[in-house]
């Protein structure tokens, strides 16, 4: 996650009352992660980097790797 992601995603935590497109990118990504969590496939590991490429994805448009 780039710099200015992973702030983005710091001012969702600490102010989640801001509508911002990133807020929702946060929602869309934290309820995929939990029904993956809570999947009987779900490694531990790897909850945060499902996370992380979910939100990722949904606060740019775009997936790692992609121009």
């Amino acid at each position: 996650m780039d710099d200015q992601l992973a702030q983005e995603l710091v001012k969702v935590l600490q102010q989640p009352e801001e509508d911002t497109r990133y807020v929702e990118a946060f929602e869309r990504a934290f309820e995929l992660t939990k029904t993956y969590a809570g999947s009987a496939g779900a490694q531990a590991s790897s909850i945060p980097v499902v996370f992380e490429k979910m939100f990722e994805l949904f606060a740019t448009g775009k997936g790692r790797g992609q121009a």
